[in-house]
């Protein structure tokens, strides 16, 4: 790249004139002449070509293209336009300058290596600039080690600090979210300390896990992330089966590698972050409220009228008087019309269970060292408050990192961490309860008592206020969990490291519950106290030892190698005791004092398991610009029977650094890195218990002493396997101003853990073993670019796309589907699908005998209708998908349940130090179980905020409160069948970074101050829902509002 300087005239001024050597950014140049009165002449300045497009034709074109079309068309033209604007701010290098005296002229510039040229005596000067892009030599972790990420042969992605950062909630996985290309990560249920659900590269096992092994400095630490995310120095992703079968067994399913902050030499440094979030309920699924449920009443009454006049609705005049005029509460005493609907007293239940939670966060680390000893330490506090009554989540966190070197070969260090947690949980069943409560009704008598059964209408209904009485639930889960280890590291010649680290997992919870006679849970039926009390206990041990050595053949040849060996055993103990206390309260002494059940139920359990592994890896560099990769590793297992303990998983990659062919010397000024990978690999899923090889025996019913046979023994059970192919292109352009990361995966997994039909001489049911076969295939592209940098300003875009499919290939025996309720397996289908019938609205007056009609006259049969209301107005119409006049399971249909894209993008806007982020995210496709449709009863429940079938309102789905119950409820399951899209605004953040010359008389290195508002912008099908929960509608997901501090002294 080039940057002329044209008429450069010595006897005009200069704002340097003072200076023998002027030092001027060129995003300054167009400042420095404004300030000096000097004309610009714009088309120097910026030079840009847009092509025209009709407008016409682009509309047209728009009108063709379903919705994930048009994101992907918008997301192409974001990307060409952003390259276009950074190519020509690159490009634009041409400046003019007038000086008085000149000697020599400094020119710096992001991204770019700063040089200084003579200038005396000279009119035209031509400067080239170097590139000083650090960005290929970041160090990324991966399998037992780390690499440069120029050197890097896999698909590995990395989560950046600053995202960690805008995490405020318990787990900083959540940081992850439409930023990593590949990952799925939702969050179904708000309540206080709620976690998540995380796949990487969509689903592959039926039975298993899909989740991704979480690692923290190393070692297997769980999904449930206690750490915070401040304490988090790198987040990195390892996807295909080349990163991650160094993992062999548990690979499978990805890889997440966090590693935490560790001290450095120099200055000890305080830090202090600390913020608070006000939390409200976000797009809260509400009951039909007041006036609206007496008009379904009324609704339900007229079709009932219309029914017996020949569907003649005009006959309707049912009135809320003439339906609720007599109605008295048997409890309160309470005239439904006179007392309540006449002067609108109703109840909103949502409204009296739900409140405004907040969040408090503080956290403190010191960390610096010598020479020779580094050390970090942290302790944290989080204390939210949920958005139900009791509904709480503490934690605190201790941590240490010390490391000591002893001399030049020996270094010690160890990472210890301590986590105390308490939660207190509240009955998942009132959120449903009080979207069924009706609204015709008062919480409390006169006397301000609660009422216990407030609804008017279905006895059953408990008052969803029953369990606020103090004490009358009570649920409390405390745990606590040592997470330390140590490591021995030597280095006896250059290059060659030598490490054991030995690793203790210890964890202990208790989690207890009382529910109060008079609870919602109890106080119908049996009306008695009930007492649980589990205890359990988890201690793991890990012993590694790896020998890492660097070598150099000459100057073109690079080699890496790895050996190394690990053992892990893991005890699991646990204990319960639970029963029936009578009917009396037992509120102060609650679930402690077991003594008050009366005839105890007890189980205990104690499960251990080992596994030993060995592994290796080599990494080759020739003439750093081709590179290879090979790696292996053999698991066993004591949870295989003999003879099938052992799995091997291989892997092995290359990569083609074609920009640093001599060919591609003329692509210098503009192409930074432009790198082909491919690989392949076989990674396990753990997907086996301990003792599954054994038969079992259950007892016929709950806690009797009579067994039954139930899965028969199979000695030859082994590990589900992966097997991966992956094509990447990494490429960075214009000084790392443009860069990304494009893979394209085809993975087969076989050895499927499923259910296959005992032999018909076993006294079993059925035996598990490894028939099933699945596949998948993706895209996933990330993209990173800074349109525009000036020394002020700064706009930096990041985006990423994941598209996935994945499919069913084999089941057992020959079976081509089994289909367990509303799901299914099915081959050629997705692992995660739904299967029902297609609901085509609602039959409308006379629309039915139409149909039928015409069907006799198409197909010459007749229409046999499932049941006898079937095609009166207002009920369900199901789609006949074979056209055979026969409603049956040959017609339900396959709704996919995984996404078909999943896009992400953050812009954030710097100016000087006031920074302005904005995270946007969609997920399209898919379709999910939304609860808030199975609302509709017919045992006069409130239906909750649903648009009903009425003569005027025929365009929906959900029937006439006046139909028969077999009419309404018979497809109700279908009817919950409901699109997955989602588009959100996630995050935004503002944030202000203070001045050094502000902090230095305050000894305060660094101080930023920041607000955010989290998960306030969602549209969805479902209006009002956040389709992120997945058809949940139990404890809705927050709204936050974040103000929070760093501060570094």
């Amino acid at each position: 790249m080039s940057k002329k300087k044209n008429n450069l005239d010595n006897d005009k001024k200069h704002h340097f004139r003072k200076k023998k050597s002027a030092i001027v950014r060129i995003e300054e140049l167009e400042d420095i002449m404004a300030e000096e009165g000097e004309d610009i002449d714009p088309e120097k300045l910026v030079s840009m070509y847009m092509p025209h497009r009709k407008r016409r034709q682009i509309g047209r074109a728009l009108l063709r293209l379903d919705k994930l079309q048009v994101v992907l068309l918008v997301m192409m033209l974001l990307v060409v336009g952003l390259f276009i604007v950074a190519f020509m701010q690159e490009k634009m290098g041409n400046f003019t300058i007038n000086l008085q005296k000149a000697g020599q002229l400094a020119i710096s510039y992001v991204g770019m290596k700063s040089k200084t040229v003579d200038v005396k005596g000279k009119s035209t000067i031509e400067i080239t600039m170097e590139d000083d892009n650090t960005t290929l030599n970041d160090v990324v972790v991966v399998g037992y080690g780390v690499l440069k990420k120029k050197d890097l042969t896999g698909a590995v992605a990395s989560v950046k600090t600053e995202e960690l950062s805008k995490v405020a909630t318990a787990n900083a996985l959540q940081a992850m979210q439409a930023k990593v290309p590949g990952i799925d990560l939702q969050q179904s249920d708000g309540q206080a300390g709620a976690g998540v659900s995380i796949k990487l590269r969509g689903n592959r096992s039926i039975l298993a896990s899909n989740s991704p092994l979480i690692l923290v400095d190393g070692v297997e630490y769980g999904s449930t992330l206690d750490i915070p995310a401040s304490e988090i120095e790198s987040m990195d992703v390892l996807k295909d089966a080349a990163s991650t079968a160094i993992y062999g067994s548990k690979g499978a399913n990805g890889v997440v590698i966090i590693t935490t902050k560790r001290g450095k030499s120099g200055k000890t440094n305080v830090g202090f972050n600390a913020y608070l979030s006000f939390n409200s309920a976000a797009n809260v699924l509400k009951p039909m409220y007041g006036d609206a449920e007496v008009q379904r009443l009324v609704d339900a009454k007229n079709y009932q009228i219309a029914s017996e006049n020949g569907w003649d609705f005009s006959k309707g005049d049912a009135t809320a008087e003439s339906i609720l005029g007599g109605a008295v509460h048997a409890y309160s005493g309470l005239n439904l019309y006179n007392d309540i609907v006449k002067n609108g007293s109703y109840t909103d239940w949502m409204d009296m269970i739900l409140q405004n939670g907040l969040t408090q966060n503080y956290e403190v680390n010191v960390n610096g060292g010598t020479d020779k000893t580094n050390f970090n330490v942290a302790f944290s506090m989080m204390d939210d408050n949920g958005m139900l009554n009791n509904d709480e989540f503490k934690r605190y966190t201790g941590r240490v990192n010390i490391d000591h070197k002893i001399n030049s070969i020996v270094k010690i260090g160890t990472s210890l961490s301590y986590v105390y947690k308490d939660n207190d949980k509240r009955n998942s069943g009132v959120y449903n309860l009080a979207l069924k409560m009706t609204t015709i009704a008062h919480p409390y008598d006169a006397e301000g008592n609660i009422i216990q059964k407030p609804s008017y209408f279905y006895d059953a209904h408990g008052n969803p206020l029953l369990d606020e009485v103090d004490g009358a639930f009570q649920r409390n889960i405390e745990t606590t969990r040592f997470f330390g280890s140590a490591y021995l590291q030597l280095t006896p010649v250059k290059g060659m490291t030598l490490k054991s680290n030995f690793s203790l997992d210890r964890s202990n919870a208790r989690d207890g519950m009382y529910q109060d006679m008079y609870s919602i849970a109890r106080f119908q039926t049996p009306t008695t106290s009930y007492i649980t009390l589990a205890n359990s206990a988890s201690t793991k041990y890990v012993w590694q030892n790896t020998a890492n050595y660097n070598f150099n053949i000459g100057s073109d040849h690079d080699f890496t190698a790895l050996l190394g060996h690990e053992m892990i055993q893991t005890v699991k103990e646990a204990s319960t005791i639970e029963g029936d206390a009578g009917a009396e309260h037992y509120f102060k002494s609650s679930f402690y004092d077991v003594s008050k059940i009366a005839d105890p139920n007890t189980s205990s359990s104690y499960v251990k398991s080992a596994l030993l592994s060995f592994f290796a890896r080599i990494n080759y560099s020739y003439l750093d610009r081709y590179l290879f990769q090979a790696s292996f590793r053999a698991d066993g297992s004591s949870v295989l029977a003999d003879g099938h303990k052992w799995g091997y998983f291989p892997s092995a990659s290359a990569g083609w650094r074609i920009s640093e062919e001599k060919f591609m010397a003329n692509t210098k000024s503009w192409l930074d890195n432009l790198k082909f990978r491919v690989s392949w690999g076989i990674s396990g899923n753990a997907a086996i218990d301990p003792y599954m090889t054994l038969a079992t025996i259950s007892a016929i019913v709950p806690n009797s002493t009579n067994k039954a046979p139930m899965t028969m023994a199979n000695p030859e059970l082994t590990w589900e396997k992966t097997s991966a192919f992956d094509l990447g292109l990494d490429f960075s352009f214009l000084n790392g101003r443009i860069n990304g990361v494009i893979d394209y995966y085809i993975s087969n997994t076989y050895d499927l853990l499923y259910y296959m039909t005992a032999p018909a001489s076993s006294v079993y049911t059925s035996t598990l073993g490894n028939v099933g076969e699945t596949k998948g295939r993706g895209l996933e592209v990330s993209l990173n670019a800074v349109p525009v940098q000036t020394e002020d300003f700064k706009w930096d875009v990041n985006a990423s796309l994941t598209m996935s499919k994945d499919e069913v290939t084999k089941l057992r025996d020959g079976v081509e589907q089994v289909v367990d309720g509303n799901d299914i397996l099915k081959v050629g289908e997705s692992i995660s699908a739904f299967s029902q019938y297609e609901i085509q609205n609602c039959w409308g007056i006379g629309e039915f005998d139409k149909y039928v009609a015409d069907f006799k006259a198409k197909t010459g049969l007749d229409f046999q209708k499932p049941y006898a209301d079937y095609g009166t107005p207002g009920t369900l119409r199901v789609v006949d998908q074979d056209q055979n006049g026969i409603i049956n399971d040959d017609d339900k249909i396959i709704f996919n349940r995984t996404p078909k894209a999943i896009l992400g993008m953050t812009n954030t806007f710097t100016y000087k130090n006031l920074s302005l982020s904005v995270q946007m995210m969609a997920r399209l496709g898919g379709y999910m179980n939304y609860g808030g449709y199975n609302l509709y009863t017919y045992d006069n429940a409130n239906w909750g905020e649903l648009s009903y079938w009425t003569p005027q309102n025929t365009n929906t789905i959900i029937p006439s409160p006046g139909a028969s119950s077999a009419g309404g409820a018979t497809y109700k399951n279908a009817v919950c069948m409901v699109k997955a899209d989602y588009f959100k605004i996630k995050d935004i953040t503002l944030s202000y970074l203070l001045p050094k010359s502000v902090l230095k008389n305050a000894m305060i290195q660094n101080a930023k101050f920041y607000c955010s508002l989290k998960n306030f912008i969602t549209t969805g099908e479902i209006s009002g829902y956040d389709s992120e929960r997945g058809g949940s509608v139990t404890f809705p997901l927050a709204k936050q509002v974040v103000v929070g501090v760093n501060v570094t002294f």
